[in-house]
């Protein structure tokens, strides 16, 4: 077989593996839990971090995340009411 066949794969392994840590990071704190942990099994695990994630029942959400939450600073942009 040719080795850069392997190399190719090797490298879109390395790309997904990558991405779904970053999405366990992005999504753990909407299921209530806490993202650099789902980070670091994101990293070792892989796929099956996320599909762990998924798996476990949910947490109220960590403040800041989650249905309702706002941008702290959205009152900035928002234009002045009239009274």
């Amino acid at each position: 077989m040719d080795p850069l066949l392997y190399t190719g794969t090797f490298v879109l392994g390395l790309v997904v593996w990558v991405v779904c840590a970053v999405y366990a990071y992005r999504t753990a704190p909407g299921f209530g839990r806490s993202a650099g942990t789902w980070a670091v099994l994101g990293i070792i695990l892989g796929p099956i971090a996320l599909m762990i994630l998924y798996v476990l029942p949910r947490k109220s959400p960590l403040p800041g995340h989650g249905k309702g939450s706002q941008d702290p600073q959205a009152a900035l942009y928002e234009k002045p009411r009239k009274r």
